[in-house]
C-alpha cells in the first residue's frame, strides 16, 4: 500500500510511504498526530479510506511522537468510535504493542505473529488440538487488534458470522438450538481443546450429555441400550447442527432405522399388509425407544399393554376392515388364549408387516366356512397338534369329544364347508371355558350368531344358530 503525505506549510518535502498489506493491517491502523497548526483537506483524487484509517495524513512532524498523539482527531481517532476497544487502545498506550517510530514513519510491532497476542493472551499451546486457523494464520482472522463493535473484538457481527467464513454449514429446517441461535461456542472451544472438533464437554457422547442429561440417565439405568449409540454415538442418528428432519435426525423417520435394520425395511417394501404403527405418527418410535430400554428390542412397554396403546379403540385396517376395541377381550376375559395370557401378541401377529390378513404370521382361515386343507391352519399348528383335526377318534387330544369321537374332526375336517376355528372360539379371550365365544359374526356379516355353550357334567351343550341343541359327554 502507498500513502502519500501532502507537503504544506510544514515545509517538508513530498514523501511516499510504502507499506505491505500485513503492515497496513497491523500497524497503520494506528496513525500519528500531526504537529501542524492547520489541517489540509484530502485530495479530491483520493478514494475514501477504510473506516478505521484516517482520510488524510499529517504533512510534517515536530518533535518525538507520544503514544497519546496517535488518537488525535487528525489521525486515528476513528479507532475509538467502536463499542469494544483493545485495552491498550482505550488507554492511548499504543507503545504496549508498537515500537517507537522507525524511518519512513513506521511503528513495527514489538513481537511477531502469534507471539504478539500470546504475550498477554495465552490462549493456545496448552491442549492437544489447536484451532487450525490459529495455527495457519494467527489471531487476526477472528479478532481485530484495535477494536470492534462485537464483543471479544471479533471481526464479524457475531461469533457465528466469524465461524461461517470457514465453516460453511447449511441452515436447514430443523436446527440444534445452539446452532440456531448462533452460539457456536456453547459446543466448541474457539482456540484449543483436548477433544476432537474442539468440543467443550469431552469426546463423543460425553459432550452431548453435558446438556442432554435425561438421555444419559436413561442409558445408565437401561438394561438394553440401543446398539447404534454404542457403535456410532449420538451423531450416528442426529446431526449436531441442522437437518431437514425433526429431532435433527440425519434421515427421515423409518429410513434412518432401515440403515441398520435393513431386513425390516425389505419386509415393509415386499409385503402386502403393513402395521399402521410403522407408517403413522412416530413410526418405529411408536413402539421402540430409540435410545434404551429394559425390554427386548427396546419396546416401550409390556407388549400387551403396548398394543393396547392403539387397540383400545376401534380402528380401520388397511383393507377397510373394522378392528374392534381389544380391551374387553384382553383385560376383562376370564379365559385367555395361551399367547395372550403370556403377553405374547407376536406369537400370532407380525409386528411390522405380513402377507396374511390381520398381520398373522401364517395362514389362518379368515371365513366362517372353509373346505378343509391342513395348510389352511398353519398358524394354529405352530402350537397345536395337527392330530386335533386329523384323528377321528381318541381320548388324549381334546376335551371336545363324545366318548372317543373327536368333535373337532367332525366340525373342521370336511371336504366342503368345514367350520373354521373362529366359528366357535374367541381368538384372544372369553369368559367361557376353552375360550369359547358367546357370539360370532356369521360369514363376516352383521348377524352375531349365538353359540349358547354351557358346560354340563362330563361334557357340554350348545344351541348355536347353525344347528339344533346338541350335547356331548366325554
Amino acid at each position: 500500500m502507498i500513502l502519500r503525505m501532502p507537503r504544506q506549510q510544514c515545509g517538508i518535502e513530498y514523501r511516499t510511504v510504502f507499506l505491505t498489506a500485513t503492515a497496513c493491517a497491523l500497524f497503520l491502523t494506528t496513525s500519528i498526530r500531526c504537529k501542524c497548526e492547520k489541517e489540509q483537506p484530502p485530495s479530491a483524487e483520493q478514494p475514501d479510506a477504510p473506516a478505521l484509517l484516517p482520510t488524510e495524513m499529517p504533512a510534517a512532524l515536530e518533535g518525538p511522537i507520544e503514544p497519546s498523539d496517535c488518537m488525535a482527531s487528525e489521525c486515528h481517532a476513528k479507532m475509538l468510535q467502536v463499542s469494544y476497544r483493545h485495552q491498550p487502545l482505550q488507554a492511548n498506550a499504543c507503545d504496549v504493542c508498537h515500537q517507537p517510530e522507525q524511518p519512513d514513519h513506521k511503528f513495527p510491532l514489538k513481537r511477531t505473529g502469534r507471539e504478539m497476542c500470546e504475550f498477554c493472551h495465552p490462549v493456545a499451546g496448552h491442549k492437544q488440538r489447536l484451532h487450525k486457523v490459529i495455527a495457519d494464520e494467527g489471531c487476526l482472522p477472528c479478532h481485530n487488534p484495535h477494536g470492534s463493535d462485537t464483543k471479544f473484538l471479533l471481526t464479524g457481527a457475531s461469533a457465528e458470522f466469524v465461524c461461517q467464513r470457514c465453516h460453511k454449514i447449511p441452515r436447514q429446517a430443523h436446527k440444534h438450538h445452539p446452532f440456531a441461535t448462533g452460539q457456536c461456542t456453547v459446543c466448541h472451544q474457539p482456540h484449543e481443546s483436548d477433544n476432537r472438533f474442539l468440543l467443550f464437554g469431552g469426546e463423543g457422547n460425553d459432550h452431548c450429555f453435558v446438556c442432554h442429561t435425561a438421555i444419559q440417565t436413561e442409558l445408565a439405568a437401561a438394561g438394553v441400550p440401543h446398539k447404534a449409540i454404542e457403535k456410532d454415538g449420538c451423531v450416528g442418528c442426529h446431526d449436531p447442527h441442522s437437518s431437514d428432519y425433526p429431532a435433527v435426525l440425519v434421515a427421515a423417520g423409518n429410513e434412518l432405522c432401515f440403515k441398520c435394520h435393513a431386513e425390516i425395511g425389505s419386509l415393509l417394501a415386499e409385503t402386502k399388509w403393513l402395521h399402521g404403527a410403522v407408517s403413522t405418527g412416530d413410526k418405529c418410535a411408536n413402539c421402540h425407544d430409540p435410545h434404551a430400554g429394559n425390554r427386548a428390542v427396546l419396546l416401550r412397554g409390556e407388549l400387551r399393554l403396548l398394543c393396547l396403546g392403539c387397540h383400545s379403540n376401534e380402528l380401520e385396517a388397511q383393507d377397510g376392515r373394522k378392528i374392534p376395541d381389544m380391551r374387553p377381550a384382553l383385560l376383562e376375559s376370564r379365559f385367555l388364549h395361551g399367547p395372550v395370557r403370556m403377553g405374547n401378541c407376536n406369537a400370532c401377529h407380525h409386528m411390522h408387516a405380513s402377507n396374511y390378513v390381520a398381520l398373522l404370521r401364517k395362514h389362518f382361515p379368515p371365513e366362517f366356512y372353509e373346505d378343509f386343507d391342513l395348510a389352511s391352519y398353519a398358524l394354529c399348528f405352530e402350537c397345536h397338534n395337527s392330530a386335533l383335526v386329523l384323528a377321528k377318534e381318541g381320548t388324549a387330544l381334546t376335551g371336545f369329544r363324545n366318548g372317543q369321537r373327536n368333535l373337532h374332526h367332525v366340525h373342521i375336517n370336511r371336504a366342503e364347508k368345514g367350520r373354521t376355528c373362529r366359528t366357535c372360539h374367541e381368538m384372544h379371550g372369553s369368559n367361557q371355558l376353552g375360550h369359547t365365544a358367546s357370539t360370532v359374526p356369521f360369514e363376516g356379516g352383521s348377524w352375531q350368531m349365538p353359540i349358547n355353550f354351557e358346560p354340563i357334567e362330563g361334557g357340554g351343550r350348545c344351541s348355536p344358530g347353525c344347528h339344533d341343541t346338541a350335547e356331548y359327554r366325554r
